[in-house]
């Protein structure tokens, strides 16, 4: 199974993980990493290296991160290369849902691109969108 590692600035992987579990239950191979302020970037990216060799079972892992250009993101990079891995940054909970629910009929890069298009395709601006549907009602 792909396992999957969000990894964060601060708190925000542990919520994220802990809101889909009231959706989808609890995941297995669903891990996090969070920087905290402080943290060292070189001992943080040395942790994510292992980290990802640990978890990966022999069908990769898909790493999630919240913000391009941001520590985490540059910890990951760093290691990109040597890793089994695929990333996408840009971490939503439709993206992580995705992840978790498709990861097994997906092989990683298919993964990567499906969770890519559901996190995509899942930021609408509401009011245009509700406008929409007004002009539909009538």
């Amino acid at each position: 199974m792909i396992s999957i590692l969000v990894v964060t600035h601060g708190a925000m992987a542990r919520a994220i993980i802990e809101s889909s579990e009231m959706l989808v239950g609890k995941s297995e191979s669903l891990h996090f990493l969070a920087l905290e302020p402080g943290d060292n970037i070189d001992v943080f990216a040395r942790y994510v290296k292992s980290q990802v060799k640990a978890l990966d079972d022999g069908d990769g892992v898909l790493i999630l991160v919240d913000l391009l250009g941001g520590s985490p993101f540059n910890a990951v990079g760093r290691n990109m290369m040597e890793l089994h891995a695929e990333c996408l940054t840009g971490l939503n909970m439709s993206m992580l849902l995705t992840a978790l629910d498709q990861r097994e009929y997906c092989n990683l890069v298919q993964l990567k691109e499906v969770c890519l298009e559901a996190a995509a395709s899942n930021i609408v601006d509401v009011r245009a969108t509700l406008s929409d549907l007004e002009i539909d009602d009538e």
